[in-house]
């Protein structure tokens, strides 16, 4: 890990032991950890380290070894070999029930290099596995002292080294090597992956997005192709590999896309930016990872690719650095500004962010292109500790991929007291000193993690209660069913202590099954290595991408292996080899070792495609019909003015409102616009196309208005729809004049005139905008929600009640709804309904650190009656609101999107998130501290750096990192000013459906967890496929958040298919062909002469278009 550069990049911009889940399981553990003296593994590697040599003059000393484990003898029982650093390598062959034997010298293989990386490889095509090696050393080693390892196997347990005959005896800073077949000729290649400490000293990567640019061949990734010949050439550069400075920690190869041909992902640590390498197919890569992924992890460590959710798309886990415990987070992080991210943006680095990354892969929807959404916050997978080795597979044999992760880091020289003291006595020049506090420093003694699979986009930490709980040091991973019994088993590279080996113990009376696989490939390629599996049985379709190479410098067993739950029997298996060749087996026995045979293989298998487009529900809509919308905001950094903010509240628009405003009997578009941008009028044709009006309307001289909601609605009750706006602004004085609604009257035909006196005196930053006839006398009366008071987030503001006196329009909030003045609230959206089905129209709110509000219509004024409505107390940053009879009973129900699931904060009744509003500082502005709940006392969220840069009695008050993270926020603040303080706290994030009982209750259930991965700031409620049910499509994400906190972009927008009786089922975005992956702000459905199609209005960024086929 590059921590030197990452942190002292972080403390700068500052300065102007988990073991597990606690919840144990009954019986005995599924992992036991065995002895050297039990297993003869008794391996080591032992870092010395001196005044000369430590991690102050050396970052990478403590990067640790591999694992390769492979049957070397071919006995049928799988070997181990462990790289060593500053001790030699060792090999050891299994003798049988999980002993083994040290065979390193006579077998040839010891080593007296800085060996990283192992990968086993039949190079040779002789049906022995050989031991390739990859090799590295501190920044001063010579190129002789980094040559890479080729140890050839001799088929009698003795290996012969021959790197430099093959041409492969690299002398760069290797960490590791992958070796497949990218062009597809049955020769298998060579990916080497570099991480060059000299480049890193230097300091200059963050210069460059893609790192250092550099001529030494010692710096950058290498790619070798197989010539065929038992020569290898480097063609790096024909390739399409980046010559620049690569602090590579992991690489693996899959077939991303399902095109057919493998990809290389690389994990870069801190810079360069990830790179993803997509084959071209044609002999070169092209690295699309600023297309395909969102954001990737800031530290890229060790990494893995799987299907871990079984739907036939790889996915990819990555770690990063990152503290589990909140404590241990704050004392180990600085604070980035939005100003220098926007300035890493502007050189061209990816988005990155400290924390994990789980990359579900969404598959390709059009074209060629995957497209991929972290979901790690809610799988329950972003922050485990200093994180190296990430390993999918199927540890209790249930049919799902879990995750191991191992950790641990001899120095904590990430805790930033350690950091502003070092870094003091050294610019003092005092470096001894500086080597006696690193002495002094304590250790990242943390044990591994292992999360099982819970089949639903999360994973539970089964940490304690299978049996990984030992604390360590360990990097390199590898697993393998060292016994034969069927279950994976694990061995582990540490530094300073003995190499671990988990033996998986099956528990009694387990009825989990499993089938291994080996490959019988043909020469060149015997072990099958690209070759594609895909299983079924139990219901469940498991599919397996063949590569050893993953983790942290480590390679697997070849031997492949899949848990069936209790499947009794294999429905099907079909191996897709690399040559396209195919075979189908049925009807399998299970609990054995098959071997699959190449030659009797015999049809090619096409590529993994998504459905054909002309079957999706959604088709793009033609971008001839005149819909052409780019959405533009003029810069504006709210962190200006509140440093502290959660995420940016001026980019709310743009809105849209949809309705026949010319008589035509087709849907008519406005599209709100941004402060110094006006809105737009698309009016809709008999053909299908839309004419842009903007140049005729009033709304061309109110373009300094910023929209933030907008309404088609009869005012007048003329029969023509008239068009309200509601005007916003975080940028705003809380008392401009920009802020007050309009009114646009409907003259006939589209032409539109403001009239100014409709409106009553609304200087309130609104954004929702809803009609109904709530005094029951036929014309349509509005609820306008108040969003925000400018600058002053999260003080609560007023909304309104306007009653509709032919077409002016009256406050009677006072008189109709009291609370929605005082104390107001920060409102997001509403609807009106008749949950109480007396014939009123009752009123539904939701917003930020609010429950959703129900406010009966007793047919003189909006009681709110939230408390008796039988539901929890639902405190969440809610976005959006829609009503509809989901479960086909008359009554209407309710769904109502919040933050989701899916972000760094977090929020349940038990340990609440929060935040405090007031101006501590004496600056009259208002400071914002969040918070969250633990064990019932509310700790600051953020760490010393980012509140005591801005909020300078914290700085004044504690002297240390560690001080601040382990204070409560009642030691950090006086009393009187928390008690004085706007105080809120958010018990849930969950997006939900609520169901009308009938009687006057309502019964919460969670959407979805497909629907949980980001914001839903974007509802529409409509039978998509005709089957006389009400479905949902939803949409969402959040960009400009916090900037330390990874922003809100894995939502891709998604069709839940309602089965009439209050359940949903998602249809992702490859399968339904709806696609909104932007930062979504309002969504609407239209009429068009074909049917229905959904308008998605995107912030920033051009306004999408989707026909509902058949509708």
């Amino acid at each position: 890990m590059n921590f030197a550069h990452r942190y002292s990049a972080l403390l700068l911009a500052s300065l102007v032991s988990v073991t597990g889940c606690d919840r144990q399981e009954h019986g005995a553990p599924l992992f036991r950890l065995l002895s050297p003296d039990q297993t003869g593994v008794t391996f080591v590697n032992t870092i010395t380290t001196s005044d000369a040599v430590n991690v102050q003059t050396d970052a990478f000393v403590y990067n640790g070894g591999g694992v390769a484990i492979g049957d070397i003898d071919n006995d049928g029982l799988p070997d181990i070999f462990l790289t060593g650093n500053m001790v030699s390598s060792r090999l050891y062959v299994n003798k049988g029930d999980l002993r083994f034997e040290d065979i390193t010298e006579s077998a040839g293989v010891a080593t007296d290099t800085w060996a990283n990386g192992a990968s086993m490889v039949d190079i040779d095509n002789d049906g022995y596995l050989d031991i390739y090696v990859s090799v590295s050393g501190p920044k001063w080693s010579t190129p002789e002292e980094r040559t890479n390892l080729l140890f050839l196997n001799n088929g009698d347990r003795t290996f012969t080294e021959a790197a430099a005959a093959y041409g492969i005896d690299d002398t760069g800073f290797s960490t590791h090597a992958v070796f497949f077949d990218y062009d597809l000729n049955g020769h298998l290649d060579l990916f080497l992956l570099t991480n060059d400490p000299a480049g890193f000293a230097r300091g200059e990567a963050e210069r460059h997005p893609s790192g250092m640019r550099s001529e030494s061949p010692t710096s950058y990734d290498r790619f070798y192709r197989n010539n065929g010949d038992g020569t290898f050439a480097d063609i790096s550069e024909d390739a399409g590999i980046v010559r620049e400075v690569g602090f590579g920690l992991g690489v693996v190869v899959a077939d991303l896309n399902g095109d057919g041909w493998p990809d290389i992902y690389v994990s870069n640590d801190d810079t360069p930016s990830d790179v993803l390498y997509v084959n071209n197919r044609n002999g070169t890569f092209t690295d699309k990872a600023a297309t395909w992924l969102k954001h990737t992890s800031f530290a890229g460590m060790g990494i893995d690719i799987a299907d871990f959710n079984n739907d036939g798309w790889l996915d990819v886990i990555q770690m990063d650095m990152v503290p589990e415990d909140l404590q241990a987070r704050k004392r180990s992080t600085g604070a980035m500004t939005y100003s220098s991210i926007m300035e890493l943006r502007r050189r061209g680095f990816h988005q990155g962010y400290s924390a994990n990354t789980l990359q579900l892969n969404n598959g390709v929807i059009r074209g060629s292109d995957a497209s991929f959404s972290d979901i790690a916050q809610m799988a329950g997978v972003a922050h485990t500790n200093w994180s190296w080795s990430a390993l999918f597979g199927d540890y209790d044999n249930d049919g799902y991929k879990d995750i191991f992760i191992a950790n641990g880091y001899p120095k904590a020289v990430i805790d930033f007291d350690y950091q502003v003291r070092m870094y003091a006595v050294r610019r003092a020049g005092n470096d001894q000193r500086a080597l006696e506090m690193l002495d002094e420093l304590h250790s990242y003694d943390v044990s591994n993690y292992v999360f099982r699979n819970e089949g639903d986009l999360t994973f539970s930490n089964k940490t304690n209660a299978w049996g990984m709980h030992h604390p360590g040091f360990s990097y390199g991973a590898a697993y393998a069913d060292l016994d034969g019994d069927g279950s994976l088993d694990f061995v582990i590279n540490n530094i300073d202590a003995p190499a671990s080996i988990y033996h998986n113990v099956r528990p009694t009376g387990d009825t989990n099954h499993y089938l291994q696989i080996t490959l019988a490939g043909e020469s060149p390629n015997r072990r099958g290595l690209g070759s594609k599996l895909t299983l079924r049985a139990g219901g469940q379709r498991q599919y397996i991408d063949h590569s050893p190479y993953r983790g942290y410098q480590s390679s697997m067993d070849d031997r492949i292996h899949f848990g069936l739950g209790d499947a009794q029997r294999v429905d099907s298996l079909e191996v897709v080899w690399p040559d396209g060749r195919y075979q189908v087996l049925t009807d399998l026995q299970v609990d054995r070792v098959l071997t699959v045979r190449q030659r009797d293989a015999a049809e090619k298998k096409g590529p993994n495609t998504s459905a054909p487009a002309d079957h999706r529900m959604f088709q793009p809509m033609d971008p001839g019909k005149g819909l052409k919308y780019m959405h533009r905001e003029k810069a504006f950094v709210d962190y200006s003015v509140q440093p502290l903010l959660p995420h940016m509240l001026s980019r709310q628009g743009p809105p849209l409102a949809v309705g026949d405003v010319t008589g035509n009997g087709l849907d008519d578009v406005f599209i709100g616009g941004a402060a110094g941008f006006p809105g737009t009028l698309f009016m809709q044709r008999e053909d299908g196309s839309f004419v842009e009006t903007t140049h005729r309307q009033p709304w061309a001289a109110d373009k300094d208005y910023d929209d933030w909601g907008a309404l088609f609605f009869d005012a007048d009750g003329n029969g023509l729809l008239d068009l309200y706006v509601a005007s916003g602004g975080y940028h705003l004085s809380p008392v401009s004049g920009l802020l007050q609604d309009r009114l646009y009257m409907n003259q006939g035909g589209g032409r539109f005139v403001r009239d100014t006196a409709a409106l009553p005196q609304m200087l309130t930053s609104t954004a929702s905008v809803t009609a109904g006839d709530f005094t029951g006398d036929g014309q349509l009366d509005l609820f306008v929600g108040g969003r925000l008071v400018p600058r002053n987030y999260p003080y609560p503001t007023r909304s309104y009640v306007l009653r509709n006196d032919g077409g002016r329009f009256t406050d009677i909030t006072e008189m109709a709804g009291p609370e929605l003045v005082q104390p107001g609230a920060m409102i997001t959206d509403a609807v009106w309904m008749d949950f109480t089905a007396d014939g009123r129209l009752d009123l539904v709110t939701a917003g930020d650190w609010m429950p959703v509000e129900f406010y009966e219509n007793d047919g003189e004024r909006l009681r709110r009656i939230t408390g008796s409505v039988g539901l929890p107390p639902m405190l969440g940053w809610w976005y959006s609101l829609d009503a509809g009879d989901f479960n086909n009973d008359g009554r209407p129900d309710l769904v109502a999107g919040n933050l989701g699931l899916n972000y760094t904060f977090t929020t349940s009744p038990k340990s609440r998130f929060g935040v405090y509003a007031y101006d501590f500082t004496g600056n009259l502005t208002t400071d914002i501290v969040l918070t969250q709940e633990i064990d019932g006392t509310e700790y600051p969220f953020f760490g010393f750096a980012t509140l005591g840069r801005e909020i300078y009695t914290v700085g004044l008050k504690f002297s240390t990192y560690e001080s601040f993270a382990k204070a409560p926020i009642r030691n950090v603040f006086n009393p009187s000013e928390l008690k004085e303080a706007v105080h809120y706290q958010a018990d849930t994030f969950a997006s939900v459906y609520l169901q009308n009982d009938g009687d006057g209750t309502f019964t919460l259930v969670p959407l979805p967890n497909f629907a949980q991965l980001s914001p839903i700031r974007s509802i529409i409620a409509h039978d998509v496929d005709g089957d006389g049910n009400l479905d949902l499509i939803v949409a969402g994400n959040l960009y400009y958040s916090e900037p330390n906190t990874p922003r809100a972009d894995a939502g891709n927008g998604v069709w839940l298919r309602g089965d009439g009786h209050g359940a949903f089922t998602p249809v992702p975005p490859r399968t339904s062909g709806f696609l909104a992956p932007l930062e979504v702000t309002d969504l609407a459905l239209i009429t068009m002469p074909t049917g229905k199609a959904v308008l998605v209005a995107n912030n920033g960024d051009s306004l999408q278009g989707f026909t509902i086929r058949g509708r």
